[in-house]
Order: C-alpha cells, then sequence, then structure tokens
C-alpha cells in the first residue's frame, strides 16, 4: 500500500501535469461497470453517473495530499483517491504510453483532459477508491486524522495520543498503524522506524519514556522526509506517475529482511492484520 512518501511523489508527478486543467470526459472500465451492476461500487464508491455528472467540465485547480490520501481541488467540489494497495494515476497522450504491463491491463478510470492528455486511474487489485465530495470538511475519514508529520505542534499531539487512557496499553506498532496517532506511515516505515530505535513492536506505549517518545516522532519525520527524496519504496507493484520506481526499499533495513544489518535472525509476528518484522535480540520487548 502506497503509504506518505509514495503519496507524496504521486503528487509531484501529478501537480506540475494537471493544474488548470479540465476534464471534459471519465470513462470506466467494464470490471468497474460490472461491480457497479452488482452493488460492489468498485474503485468508484458512488453511482457512476453522479460521478461522472460531478466531475465532467471541472477544472483542476490543485492536487493536495492528506496522509495516504491524495485530492484534487476543482473548481467545484473535490476528488478524493485512496490508491488502496496497488492504484497508480498515468498521464499521457496515448493509453499505450503506459508501458507497465499489469498497469496498462487494469486501468479502470480514465479521465480526458481539454489538453488531449489522459489522466489514467490504474489498480491491479481494485483496492483503490475515487470519490467526489462537495465539501473537504465532511468527508469523515479526515476528521480524526492525525496533523500531518511535518507540521508544527505534531510531536507535542503524538506524544499526548501515546500517554491517553485508551491508547496507552496497546503495542506501539499497533499505535503507529492508527492514523489518528500518526498520520501517513503504514507497515513498511513503522517496522523501519521502530528497528532503527530498537524498540520491539509490542512494547506498549506506557512502557516507553518521555525520551523514548520523542526520539520515536523524530525517527518518523526523519525516514519519511528521507524516503520523500528516494521517492519512496517499490516493493511489489508501486511506481510514479512517470512508470518510473522508488529507491527507498534498498535502504530497508528490516522489512522483509532475512537477517537484520547486525546478522541477527528477524522474526515476523502479524499486528493489526500486518506482518510486521523486527529482531528479536536488537528489538528487545519491554
Amino acid at each position: 500500500m502506497p503509504e506518505l512518501p509514495e503519496v507524496e511523489n504521486i503528487k509531484f508527478g501529478l501537480e506540475n501535469k494537471l493544474k488548470e486543467k479540465k476534464i471534459i470526459e471519465v470513462t470506466f472500465s467494464e470490471v468497474v461497470k460490472n461491480g457497479h451492476s452488482t452493488g460492489k461500487q468498485t474503485i468508484v464508491k458512488q453511482n457512476l453517473l453522479e460521478f461522472r455528472k460531478n466531475i465532467v467540465k471541472k477544472t483542476i485547480y490543485n492536487v493536495v495530499r492528506r496522509g495516504k490520501y491524495l485530492y484534487f481541488i476543482l473548481d467545484k467540489g473535490y476528488l478524493i483517491i485512496h490508491f488502496g494497495m496497488t492504484g497508480a494515476f498515468f498521464v499521457v497522450k496515448d493509453i499505450r504510453e503506459i508501458d507497465n504491463k499489469n498497469y496498462y491491463k487494469h486501468r479502470h478510470v480514465i479521465f480526458d483532459l481539454n489538453t488531449g492528455e489522459k489522466l489514467v486511474f490504474s489498480d491491479i487489485r481494485r483496492f483503490g477508491e475515487l470519490r467526489y465530495i462537495d465539501d473537504i470538511t465532511t468527508f469523515k475519514p479526515f476528521n480524526n486524522l492525525a496533523p500531518e508529520p511535518f507540521d508544527l505542534g505534531t510531536e507535542q499531539y503524538f506524544i499526548s495520543k501515546l500517554n491517553e487512557k485508551k491508547y496507552k496499553e496497546q503495542s506501539i506498532k499497533a499505535l503507529l498503524l492508527d492514523g489518528n496517532v500518526f498520520c501517513g506511515c503504514g507497515n513498511i516505515y513503522d517496522c523501519e522506524v521502530l528497528y532503527r530505535r530498537k524498540i520491539h513492536p509490542l512494547t506498549k506505549a506506557d512502557k516507553l519514556s518521555l525520551s523514548d517518545k520523542k526520539g520515536l516522532f523524530r525517527e518518523l519525520v526523519d525516514i519519511l522526509a528521507f524516503a520523500i527524496k528516494e521517492g519512496g519504496s517499490t516493493i511489489s507493484d508501486y511506481v510514479h506517475t512517470d512508470g518510473g520506481e522508488g529507491n527507498m526499499q534498498n535502504f530497508h533495513q528490516i522489512y522483509g529482511k532475512k537477517n537484520c544489518p547486525v546478522g541477527h535472525n528477524v522474526e515476523k509476528i502479524e499486528i493489526k492484520g500486518r506482518a510486521s518484522y523486527f529482531c528479536p535480540i536488537c528489538q528487545k520487548r519491554k
């Protein structure tokens, strides 16, 4: 699943290509249309005719990231995107320019632009979500989302959340996966950060000192900033809007590894449905 660094790089790839361009048509794949005909709302999370009506003839003013979400500010309303596990955008003049065979095959929503270009949303596993909304303040997933990691005051917010009664007895790994506690980080970077801070993923929040919590927050911010600079992590399917791959996977120390950097065997446990990699020697449980 694209995490904050990957979505930020998608934003970088789209903003200069889409600003001030008008959407003149929207078309859907047969997979999307068939899904909607059976009530599944495949990818587009509202009636297809209503979605098209609300999107066509709208101009894209800006592209914004919030956590792992992306949204387009239109001249009226917003187009909100979540990439699920394998969602991707491409801006092309001809569909055949998408040279990744899987993404070419699984192109599901195509926005025709007034420049003759096409904005293509492809999604191999179809967990991605597109929706139009009139008022961004009514979008529920944003209401309780933690502030952006790079914003002033976020460190204090993070520490106060870890100290809350409903959170302090939970494992730190579970809390890092909770967008209400920390925004934009997912399984990959959580594993990396906890290894770098030598914190066992099952350590409860109340077992961490204030110094531990501050160090953890700084590590989260640092690794996200570095991952953005490196273009995100391409583990399997993530690609940039030009089809290129990220480079951050080459700096992973623990995620998906058999041995940690000092040679110990890496173990894997499931936390909140995610495979959490850790070193039982470097990351002692408190």
